[in-house]
């Protein structure tokens, strides 16, 4: 967020990597790592307090709700999870900070700040995604699964 953008605007980091890992992790701590992670996207931006943190706590609460009952890991399903996070926490922030306030050129910052960062914010993605499945089949939890062999010798009465 601080550092110097490599084009005209920088995408939000932050973003993409919770979004990846809640992919993996359970739904309350992936609740609590966007939660966590929306903070520190509030205090790098300089905007109000818990915006971020709301509006991410309920993105990778979602998402890690998809992928643990609906979802399969792969790419194509974060990436559109992770641009819906990104124009969610765009539109949050541009209806907060401009539009509710009704600044004449507030269409003209929304086109000019606001929608380049969330196009770079759901393309950012592509590289954390696998970064972070290294990771995780790395490091991460083995989970055994047993399968039951049908046994002749149990007696049913």
């Amino acid at each position: 967020m601080t550092t110097a953008p490599l084009t005209l605007r920088t995408p939000l980091f932050v973003i993409p990597i919770v979004m990846c890992i809640a992919m993996y992790e359970e739904p309350f701590d992936s609740a609590i790592i966007g939660c966590v992670a929306g903070l520190l996207l509030d205090t790098a931006q300089d905007t109000l307090i818990g915006v971020s943190g709301i509006v991410m706590l309920w993105c990778c609460l979602g998402t890690s709700l998809l992928f643990h009952f609906f979802m399969r890991r792969h790419i194509v399903n974060i990436i559109l999870l992770n641009a819906a996070a990104a124009f969610i926490q765009g539109i949050v922030h541009y209806f907060l900070f401009f539009a509710i306030w009704e600044y004449d050129s507030s269409g003209q910052i929304f086109i000019d700040r606001f929608l380049p960062v969330m196009i770079y914010t759901a393309m950012a993605v592509l590289p954390f995604y696998f970064i972070i499945r290294f990771l995780v089949k790395k490091f991460g939890i083995i989970v055994e699964n047993y399968i039951e062999e049908k046994s002749d010798d149990i007696v049913r009465e």
